[in-house]
Protein backbone atom coordinates (compact mmCIF):
# COMPACT_ATOMS: atom_id res chain seq x y z
CA UNK A 1 0.00 0.00 0.00
CA UNK A 2 0.90 4.06 -0.10
CA UNK A 3 1.68 4.99 3.35
CA UNK A 4 2.85 8.14 4.43
CA UNK A 5 4.02 8.59 8.06
CA UNK A 6 3.65 12.04 9.38
CA UNK A 7 6.90 12.72 11.80
CA UNK A 8 10.23 11.59 11.87
CA UNK A 9 10.76 11.10 15.58
CA UNK A 10 11.40 7.61 17.22
CA UNK A 11 7.97 5.29 16.40
CA UNK A 12 7.52 7.32 13.20
CA UNK A 13 11.37 6.12 12.04
CA UNK A 14 10.55 2.26 13.56
CA UNK A 15 7.30 1.52 11.84
CA UNK A 16 8.63 3.52 8.69
CA UNK A 17 11.42 1.12 8.60
CA UNK A 18 9.23 -1.87 9.53
CA UNK A 19 6.64 -1.25 7.00
CA UNK A 20 8.58 -0.17 3.83
CA UNK A 21 10.77 -3.82 5.11
CA UNK A 22 7.15 -5.52 4.31
CA UNK A 23 6.89 -4.34 0.88
CA UNK A 24 4.67 -1.37 1.16
CA UNK A 25 5.54 2.12 -0.40
CA UNK A 26 6.33 4.64 2.32
CA UNK A 27 6.49 8.17 2.24
CA UNK A 28 7.92 10.10 5.44
CA UNK A 29 6.98 13.74 5.87
CA UNK A 30 8.33 15.90 8.28
CA UNK A 31 5.69 19.17 9.27
CA UNK A 32 7.51 20.71 12.25
CA UNK A 33 10.84 23.13 12.10
CA UNK A 34 13.22 21.95 15.40
CA UNK A 35 12.50 19.03 16.39
CA UNK A 36 14.34 15.68 15.13
CA UNK A 37 15.76 18.05 12.25
CA UNK A 38 19.11 16.18 12.59
CA UNK A 39 17.64 12.57 12.42
CA UNK A 40 15.33 14.04 9.11
CA UNK A 41 18.35 15.05 7.35
CA UNK A 42 20.06 12.12 8.10
CA UNK A 43 17.75 10.05 6.26
CA UNK A 44 17.42 12.46 3.98
CA UNK A 45 20.88 12.04 2.96
CA UNK A 46 20.77 8.51 3.37
CA UNK A 47 17.38 7.99 1.55
CA UNK A 48 16.68 5.95 4.21
CA UNK A 49 16.84 4.53 7.76
CA UNK A 50 19.47 2.36 9.98
CA UNK A 51 17.99 0.12 12.61
CA UNK A 52 19.10 -2.09 15.39
CA UNK A 53 15.97 -4.45 15.13
CA UNK A 54 15.88 -6.92 18.22
CA UNK A 55 12.24 -8.00 17.22
CA UNK A 56 12.44 -10.20 14.55
CA UNK A 57 14.33 -13.50 15.77
CA UNK A 58 16.87 -15.11 13.41
CA UNK A 59 17.46 -11.83 11.48
CA UNK A 60 20.23 -10.02 11.37
CA UNK A 61 20.22 -6.87 13.66
CA UNK A 62 21.62 -4.30 12.32
CA UNK A 63 19.95 -3.44 8.92
CA UNK A 64 19.31 -0.48 6.24
CA UNK A 65 16.48 0.15 4.81
CA UNK A 66 15.39 2.31 2.07
CA UNK A 67 12.05 4.72 2.08
CA UNK A 68 10.65 5.60 -0.83
CA UNK A 69 10.50 9.45 0.03
CA UNK A 70 11.06 11.61 2.62
CA UNK A 71 9.90 15.01 2.02
CA UNK A 72 8.94 18.24 3.70
CA UNK A 73 7.03 18.77 0.75
CA UNK A 74 2.87 18.20 2.04
CA UNK A 75 1.23 17.90 -1.36
CA UNK A 76 4.13 15.68 -2.92
CA UNK A 77 3.69 13.32 0.21
CA UNK A 78 0.23 13.04 0.39
CA UNK A 79 -1.30 12.84 -3.27
CA UNK A 80 -1.42 9.34 -3.48
CA UNK A 81 -1.53 8.21 0.01
CA UNK A 82 -4.13 5.01 0.76
CA UNK A 83 -3.03 5.31 5.09
CA UNK A 84 -1.76 8.38 6.27
CA UNK A 85 -0.30 7.24 9.91
CA UNK A 86 -0.01 10.19 12.13
CA UNK A 87 2.87 9.61 14.56
CA UNK A 88 3.65 13.36 16.15
CA UNK A 89 3.38 14.90 19.43
CA UNK A 90 0.36 15.47 19.96
CA UNK A 91 0.81 18.93 20.97
CA UNK A 92 1.70 19.31 17.40
CA UNK A 93 -1.99 17.95 16.29
CA UNK A 94 -4.09 20.76 16.05
CA UNK A 95 -1.37 22.67 13.61
CA UNK A 96 -0.48 19.42 11.53
CA UNK A 97 -3.92 18.86 10.68
CA UNK A 98 -4.15 22.48 9.71
CA UNK A 99 -1.75 22.24 7.59
CA UNK A 100 -2.39 18.64 5.94
CA UNK A 101 -5.97 17.44 5.94
CA UNK A 102 -6.84 19.87 3.30
CA UNK A 103 -4.26 17.83 0.83
CA UNK A 104 -6.11 14.74 2.15
CA UNK A 105 -6.86 12.62 -1.36
CA UNK A 106 -9.67 10.52 -2.99
CA UNK A 107 -7.60 7.71 -2.34
CA UNK A 108 -6.92 8.06 1.24
CA UNK A 109 -8.78 5.37 3.18
CA UNK A 110 -7.37 6.32 6.44
CA UNK A 111 -5.67 8.83 8.64
CA UNK A 112 -4.60 6.52 11.84
CA UNK A 113 -3.13 8.58 14.70
CA UNK A 114 -0.90 7.21 17.27
CA UNK A 115 -1.41 7.51 19.77
CA UNK A 116 -3.83 9.55 19.80
CA UNK A 117 -5.51 11.63 22.98
CA UNK A 118 -8.45 12.09 20.68
CA UNK A 119 -6.20 13.70 17.86
CA UNK A 120 -8.33 11.44 15.63
CA UNK A 121 -11.29 13.88 16.11
CA UNK A 122 -8.84 16.87 15.46
CA UNK A 123 -8.30 15.78 12.11
CA UNK A 124 -11.57 14.82 11.05
CA UNK A 125 -12.86 18.17 12.18
CA UNK A 126 -10.24 19.98 9.71
CA UNK A 127 -11.13 17.34 6.95
CA UNK A 128 -13.71 17.98 3.97
CA UNK A 129 -13.95 14.54 2.27
CA UNK A 130 -16.71 12.19 4.09
CA UNK A 131 -15.62 9.12 3.04
CA UNK A 132 -12.25 9.02 4.94
CA UNK A 133 -12.08 6.78 7.94
CA UNK A 134 -10.18 8.20 11.22
CA UNK A 135 -8.64 6.15 13.80
CA UNK A 136 -6.81 6.30 16.70
CA UNK A 137 -4.31 3.85 18.24
CA UNK A 138 -3.26 3.58 22.48
CA UNK A 139 0.02 2.72 21.93
CA UNK A 140 3.17 2.71 19.41
CA UNK A 141 3.37 -1.43 17.76
CA UNK A 142 7.30 -0.79 18.31
CA UNK A 143 8.96 0.77 21.29
CA UNK A 144 11.63 2.51 19.48
CA UNK A 145 14.99 4.89 20.62
CA UNK A 146 16.67 7.05 17.87
CA UNK A 147 20.10 6.60 19.19
CA UNK A 148 22.10 8.57 16.67
CA UNK A 149 20.72 10.86 13.32
CA UNK A 150 19.69 8.27 10.58
CA UNK A 151 19.67 4.99 13.13
CA UNK A 152 16.29 3.91 15.53
CA UNK A 153 16.74 1.14 17.75
CA UNK A 154 13.97 -1.41 17.92
CA UNK A 155 13.35 -2.56 21.09
CA UNK A 156 9.95 -4.08 21.51
CA UNK A 157 6.87 -4.90 19.07
CA UNK A 158 3.16 -4.53 21.33
CA UNK A 159 2.05 -8.60 20.60
CA UNK A 160 -1.71 -6.83 20.04
CA UNK A 161 -2.79 -3.70 19.17
CA UNK A 162 -6.17 -1.83 19.38
CA UNK A 163 -8.09 1.09 17.46
CA UNK A 164 -10.52 3.33 18.25
CA UNK A 165 -12.67 4.27 14.96
CA UNK A 166 -14.97 7.94 13.89
CA UNK A 167 -17.67 7.01 13.97
CA UNK A 168 -17.44 3.98 15.70
CA UNK A 169 -20.55 2.50 12.89
CA UNK A 170 -17.47 2.09 10.99
CA UNK A 171 -14.79 -0.12 13.92
CA UNK A 172 -15.20 -3.56 11.42
CA UNK A 173 -14.18 -1.50 8.03
CA UNK A 174 -11.16 0.50 10.24
CA UNK A 175 -9.69 -3.00 11.58
CA UNK A 176 -9.51 -4.37 8.07
CA UNK A 177 -7.41 -1.76 6.75
CA UNK A 178 -5.04 -1.38 9.95
CA UNK A 179 -4.77 -5.17 9.85
CA UNK A 180 -3.45 -4.88 6.06
CA UNK A 181 -0.13 -2.65 7.35
CA UNK A 182 0.18 -4.44 11.10
CA UNK A 183 -1.56 -7.94 11.77
CA UNK A 184 -1.24 -6.92 15.50
CA UNK A 185 -4.61 -4.81 15.06
CA UNK A 186 -6.86 -7.01 16.41
CA UNK A 187 -9.69 -5.53 18.07
CA UNK A 188 -11.44 -1.83 18.23
CA UNK A 189 -12.37 0.16 21.16
CA UNK A 190 -16.31 1.47 21.49
CA UNK A 191 -15.48 4.78 20.59
CA UNK A 192 -12.51 6.77 20.74
CA UNK A 193 -12.41 8.32 24.02
CA UNK A 194 -12.01 4.75 25.25
CA UNK A 195 -8.66 4.43 23.28
CA UNK A 196 -7.83 8.13 24.21
CA UNK A 197 -8.03 6.79 27.91
CA UNK A 198 -6.57 3.31 27.02
CA UNK A 199 -3.02 5.17 25.95
CA UNK A 200 -0.49 3.85 29.07
CA UNK A 201 1.26 7.09 29.06
CA UNK A 202 -1.61 9.05 30.16
CA UNK A 203 -1.28 6.73 33.73
CA UNK A 204 2.51 5.26 34.37
CA UNK A 205 4.49 8.35 32.47
CA UNK A 206 2.79 11.49 34.48
CA UNK A 207 2.94 9.23 37.48
CA UNK A 208 6.16 8.00 37.25
CA UNK A 209 8.36 11.34 36.47
CA UNK A 210 5.85 13.25 39.02
CA UNK A 211 7.23 10.87 41.54
CA UNK A 212 10.29 10.17 40.45
CA UNK A 213 11.26 13.66 40.11
CA UNK A 214 14.19 14.03 42.40
CA UNK A 215 15.58 10.94 41.20
CA UNK A 216 15.26 11.78 37.81
CA UNK A 217 17.48 14.93 38.31
CA UNK A 218 19.75 13.50 41.04
CA UNK A 219 20.73 10.44 38.44
CA UNK A 220 21.61 12.85 35.53
CA UNK A 221 20.28 9.91 33.18
CA UNK A 222 20.98 6.96 34.77
CA UNK A 223 17.01 6.14 35.44
CA UNK A 224 14.96 3.32 34.34
CA UNK A 225 11.73 4.30 35.08
CA UNK A 226 9.91 0.89 34.53
CA UNK A 227 12.32 -0.80 36.12
CA UNK A 228 12.84 1.31 38.96
CA UNK A 229 9.41 4.12 40.11
CA UNK A 230 6.87 1.83 40.48
CA UNK A 231 6.76 0.67 44.18
CA UNK A 232 4.07 -1.08 46.50
CA UNK A 233 3.01 2.91 47.06
CA UNK A 234 3.12 4.15 43.53
CA UNK A 235 0.90 1.33 42.62
CA UNK A 236 -1.73 2.44 44.99
CA UNK A 237 -1.58 5.93 43.13
CA UNK A 238 -1.81 3.93 39.58
CA UNK A 239 -4.89 1.76 40.76
CA UNK A 240 -6.38 5.07 42.19
CA UNK A 241 -5.78 6.80 38.75
CA UNK A 242 -6.95 3.39 36.94
CA UNK A 243 -10.39 3.98 38.79
CA UNK A 244 -10.71 7.76 37.66
CA UNK A 245 -9.68 6.74 33.96
CA UNK A 246 -12.92 3.57 34.34
CA UNK A 247 -15.06 5.77 35.64
CA UNK A 248 -15.06 8.31 32.55
CA UNK A 249 -14.87 5.50 30.30
CA UNK A 250 -17.60 4.39 31.54
CA UNK A 251 -19.33 7.03 31.47
CA UNK A 252 -18.72 7.42 27.92
CA UNK A 253 -20.20 4.00 27.13
CA UNK A 254 -16.60 2.59 26.87
CA UNK A 255 -15.37 -0.41 28.73
CA UNK A 256 -13.24 -0.36 31.68
CA UNK A 257 -9.66 -2.13 31.74
CA UNK A 258 -6.89 -1.80 34.49
CA UNK A 259 -3.56 0.05 33.19
CA UNK A 260 -2.03 -3.93 34.23
CA UNK A 261 -4.77 -5.66 32.47
CA UNK A 262 -4.40 -3.71 28.91
CA UNK A 263 -0.36 -3.62 29.20
CA UNK A 264 -0.66 -7.71 29.63
CA UNK A 265 -2.74 -7.52 26.33
CA UNK A 266 -0.68 -5.40 24.34
CA UNK A 267 2.58 -7.23 25.58
CA UNK A 268 2.46 -11.00 26.22
CA UNK A 269 1.19 -13.59 24.47
CA UNK A 270 -0.27 -15.73 27.31
CA UNK A 271 -3.08 -13.34 28.76
CA UNK A 272 -3.59 -16.23 31.59
CA UNK A 273 -0.81 -14.80 33.43
CA UNK A 274 -0.60 -12.78 36.30
CA UNK A 275 -0.63 -9.13 34.63
CA UNK A 276 2.34 -7.68 37.07
CA UNK A 277 4.49 -10.58 36.07
CA UNK A 278 3.57 -9.40 32.60
CA UNK A 279 4.75 -6.21 33.38
CA UNK A 280 8.13 -7.09 35.22
CA UNK A 281 8.62 -8.62 31.94
CA UNK A 282 8.32 -5.95 29.64
CA UNK A 283 10.31 -3.26 32.57
CA UNK A 284 13.46 -5.91 32.40
CA UNK A 285 13.13 -6.72 28.66
CA UNK A 286 11.41 -4.28 26.40
CA UNK A 287 11.12 -0.97 28.17
CA UNK A 288 14.03 2.48 27.62
CA UNK A 289 16.28 3.93 29.71
CA UNK A 290 14.63 7.23 31.02
CA UNK A 291 13.79 10.54 30.90
CA UNK A 292 16.63 11.70 31.60
CA UNK A 293 15.08 15.17 32.85
CA UNK A 294 11.82 16.20 34.58
CA UNK A 295 10.63 19.21 31.58
CA UNK A 296 10.17 15.79 29.19
CA UNK A 297 7.08 14.99 26.97
CA UNK A 298 6.05 12.75 30.15
CA UNK A 299 5.27 15.80 31.74
CA UNK A 300 4.86 18.44 28.93
CA UNK A 301 2.54 15.80 26.89
CA UNK A 302 0.84 13.39 28.75
CA UNK A 303 -0.25 15.75 31.33
CA UNK A 304 -1.75 18.30 29.65
CA UNK A 305 -2.85 16.10 26.64
CA UNK A 306 -3.54 13.40 28.80
CA UNK A 307 -4.90 14.03 32.12
CA UNK A 308 -6.14 17.71 31.44
CA UNK A 309 -8.32 15.73 28.74
CA UNK A 310 -9.30 13.12 30.97
CA UNK A 311 -10.05 16.23 33.33
CA UNK A 312 -12.12 17.89 31.07
CA UNK A 313 -14.34 15.07 29.77
CA UNK A 314 -14.58 14.20 33.66
CA UNK A 315 -16.37 17.59 34.20
CA UNK A 316 -18.29 17.01 30.93
CA UNK A 317 -20.24 14.24 32.81
CA UNK A 318 -20.23 15.65 36.34
CA UNK A 319 -17.43 12.90 37.59
CA UNK A 320 -15.31 13.69 40.52
CA UNK A 321 -11.45 12.71 39.66
CA UNK A 322 -9.15 14.04 42.79
CA UNK A 323 -6.23 12.19 41.61
CA UNK A 324 -6.28 13.49 38.49
CA UNK A 325 -6.54 16.93 39.18
CA UNK A 326 -3.63 17.30 42.07
CA UNK A 327 -1.44 15.77 39.26
CA UNK A 328 -1.93 18.07 36.87
CA UNK A 329 -1.54 20.77 39.61
CA UNK A 330 1.42 19.12 41.18
CA UNK A 331 3.05 18.79 37.39
CA UNK A 332 2.02 22.57 37.10
CA UNK A 333 3.77 23.29 40.73
CA UNK A 334 6.88 21.25 39.29
CA UNK A 335 7.39 23.41 36.13
CA UNK A 336 5.89 26.64 36.53
CA UNK A 337 3.59 25.94 33.99
CA UNK A 338 -0.38 26.51 33.60
CA UNK A 339 -1.06 22.98 32.29
CA UNK A 340 -4.37 23.88 31.85
CA UNK A 341 -3.86 27.06 30.34
CA UNK A 342 -3.08 25.16 27.07
CA UNK A 343 -4.24 21.61 27.74
CA UNK A 344 -6.49 19.75 25.14
CA UNK A 345 -9.98 19.93 26.52
CA UNK A 346 -13.05 19.13 24.38
CA UNK A 347 -14.05 22.68 24.28
CA UNK A 348 -10.66 23.83 23.11
CA UNK A 349 -10.64 21.62 20.30
CA UNK A 350 -13.89 22.45 19.50
CA UNK A 351 -16.06 19.35 19.04
CA UNK A 352 -18.16 19.15 21.77
CA UNK A 353 -20.56 18.15 19.26
CA UNK A 354 -18.41 14.65 18.67
CA UNK A 355 -18.52 14.05 22.27
CA UNK A 356 -22.25 14.35 22.57
CA UNK A 357 -23.42 12.92 19.41
CA UNK A 358 -21.23 11.10 16.90
CA UNK A 359 -18.74 8.45 18.80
Amino acid sequence: MNITIIGTGNAACANAFKLSEAGHNVTMLKTTIGINDDNFNAINNNNGIFAIDHTNKGQNTSRFQNIALITRNIPEALKNAEIIIVQLQTLYHESAARAIAPYFGKTTQMVLVIPGAMGSAIFKKHCKIDSIIFAEGESTPFDARIIAPGTVEILFQNVRNAIGVIPASKNNEGLAIAKNIYYTYCATRTNIIESALHNPNLIVHTIGVIMSASRIEYSKGEFWMYKEAFTPSIWNMIRQLDEEKCNVIKAYGGKELSYLEAARWRNSEDCTIDPMVSFIKYANEGSPKGPNKVNTRYITEDVPNGLVLMESLAKHKGIEVPLTTSLINIASFMLNIDYRSNGRTIERMGIEYMVTENL
